[in-house]
């Protein structure tokens, strides 16, 4: 089960992250602020669509999720969004709610690790 494997990797994987960026801790502070900045909102409206059961919009917040969330290491959420799109993508929401759900606390944990490592 995909689940499994990625619960078993860090929630940010920092160093992961710096390689994908040649070292450019400035770029990765850049790519956390974005995080932080827009991930609430991207969220709120990935809320709203699931609850709508509006597929399109689904997929177009949660891809934008992964994008946000994989530039910063956040390995495990951007996995959990990608489960969300896949199910959007196959039109298959009758599991959505659960998956938001879990994608939600993984970009918890996210928000929580970054803002240690920014502090």
């Amino acid at each position: 089960m995909q689940f499994e494997r990625t619960a078993l990797e860090p929630v940010l994987d920092i160093q992961g992250a710096l390689a994908r960026l040649d070292g450019d801790e400035e770029l990765l502070t850049d790519l956390m602020g974005f995080f932080l900045e827009d991930s609430p909102r991207l969220m709120s409206e990935l809320n709203a669509a699931a609850e709508a059961g509006e597929a399109e919009q689904i997929k177009m917040a949660s891809h934008a999720l992964k994008g946000l969330v994989a530039g910063c290491g956040g390995a495990r959420a951007a996995e959990a969004a990608k489960r969300v799109e896949q199910a959007a993508l196959s039109k298959d929401l009758k599991n959505i709610r659960p998956l938001v759900a879990q994608l939600s606390t993984e970009l918890e944990a996210v928000r929580s690790e970054t803002l240690g490592y920014l502090s």
